[in-house]
């Protein structure tokens, strides 16, 4: 009995671990809007660069080069940039600040 409980609590702990390691966050869907479109050129410049969130280095395991990478992390992104953290080379401009600010206000979507 004790085996039984054993083995049943390691594939309820595995499931969980599992689970929390995956995202389930659906890709997005439709046309690009202009917010988005607005959000990833800043992102572009400033973070899917070499060595930092792009796909031959993709620091803390982001590539920004994704659309669906971008709208999964919104409020991170809307984050590292309130704080100053990111980009590390430097705050980003008022007006690209506001343009992550308007996205994310309009809900941080791929078609805004």
């Amino acid at each position: 009995m004790k085996k039984i409980n054993l083995l049943l609590s390691l594939a309820i702990a595995s499931g969980i671990i599992i689970s929390c390691s995956k995202s389930d966050d659906p890709a997005p869907t439709g046309d690009p809007g202009p917010k988005f479109l607005a959000v990833k050129s800043v992102i572009s410049s400033n973070c899917a660069t070499s060595g930092c969130h792009n796909s031959s280095s993709s620091a803390g395991g982001l590539n920004f080069e994704s659309n669906t990478t971008i709208v999964n992390n919104s409020s991170r992104i809307k984050s590292a940039v309130d704080q100053g953290t990111m980009p590390p080379n430097g705050q980003l401009s008022a007006a690209d600040k506001a343009k992550i600010n308007d996205w994310i206000n309009a809900g941080g979507g791929l078609t805004d």
